[in-house]
């Protein structure tokens, strides 16, 4: 089920990254030769009218393949005309189709930001969803379903009031003092005497007890709101974990293939809602990195439009289809090497 899930994500993820440089790059007359999600052998091939659709067996990333980018030894080059090369755009036309990619990126997420507020984000209410055994509530008679009135006579009003008054009811290890809890059982209202006891992670009282949870749907201009809000702090944390791993700060670590791989299961199993937060945020992630000015990159490609029009003409094209190889087969190496250490 990992492997199916994670298959789903960056099939997620590499469609509207690579949808960007396809349709900028026709926008502009470019020849696509190939629409690819995927490396290696084929498994699936559609021919449109002159572009491949293409699904390959290794289905980590995609590619679209444009003429005038590393297309020196196909057939087709000759054949292409001079105005419908890549590199024969002007170089706005070019840092549009190669920024694309990430837009679209973003733009995904934002998508799936909205549509997780449309949906209804998970919210705690004071009803008892589980009762852990051998703990002060199953001890007392608190059962799943109860709905907390009062603690201490103090009303609930949403869970926060709860926490608050069981974490606050000792100060300390090794403190005991009851509490009277409050609830409505069956339309009944039944009051127990309970005894929490200390724990050392939230550094107070607890009485072992898991409350459920509905989903808080908004409305949509709500949800575009919050969804762009997301959206924001996002790119935000994302830019504070760059500056922290190039600054060699502590506890900033890269996870492969595998590593992303498990954390799918384990997002998955927590709720669509997670699921799609976890890839909304991946897709913000893949965004960013393709934007740097790294070779191989659409950043190191942005870079190269940059160099030209400051040095007044263009870096000669085989020149740096050797430089983005060598960056590619860097990446590679570093994707290996996350990957299996």
């Amino acid at each position: 089920m990992e492997l199916i899930l994670f298959l789903i994500l960056f099939g997620l993820l590499t469609i509207p990254h690579e949808f960007g440089h396809f349709i900028f790059a026709k926008i502009f007359g470019v020849k696509v030769y190939e629409y690819a999600i995927g490396f290696g052998p084929k498994i699936l091939e559609i021919k449109g009218k002159e572009t491949r659709f293409v699904l390959r067996l290794i289905p980590i990333g995609g590619f679209v393949k444009m003429a005038g980018v590393d297309d020196i030894n196909l057939p087709e080059f000759e054949e292409v005309p001079e105005n419908r090369r890549f590199y024969r755009k002007a170089p706005w036309q070019r840092f549009l189709i190669l920024f694309a990619g990430s837009f679209m990126n973003f733009v995904f997420a934002i998508i799936l930001f909205i549509s997780i507020f449309l949906i209804g984000i998970p919210q705690p209410i004071p009803v008892v969803d589980k009762v852990l055994e051998n703990k002060p509530a199953s001890m007392a008679g608190i059962m799943p379903g109860d709905r907390l009135l009062y603690i201490n006579g103090q009303k609930i009003e949403d869970i926060s009031d709860a926490v608050r008054l069981i974490t606050g009811s000792i100060k300390a290890p090794g403190e005991e003092k009851f509490i009277e809890v409050t609830l409505e059982r069956d339309g009944n209202i039944l009051t127990f005497r309970v005894k929490p006891e200390w724990s050392e992670e939230r550094k107070g009282g607890v009485i072992g007890i898991v409350f459920k949870t509905v989903p808080k749907k908004y409305s949509l201009p709500a949800s575009v709101k919050n969804g762009i809000l997301m959206f924001v702090n996002a790119l935000l944390l994302i830019f504070y974990v760059f500056k922290a791993l190039f600054s060699g700060a502590q506890g900033v670590s890269i996870t492969g293939p595998i590593g992303i791989a498990k954390m799918t299961g384990e997002v998955a199993s927590m709720g669509l809602i997670y699921y799609l937060n976890f890839i909304a945020l991946l897709s913000v992630q893949i965004g960013i990195f393709n934007l740097l000015p790294i070779p191989a990159l659409d950043g190191g490609r942005i870079l190269f439009i940059i160099i030209e029009k400051v040095r007044g003409k263009p870096i000669e094209t085989s020149k740096e289809e050797i430089i983005h190889w060598v960056g590619f087969l860097i990446l590679l190496f570093l994707m290996l090497l996350v990957t299996f250490f």
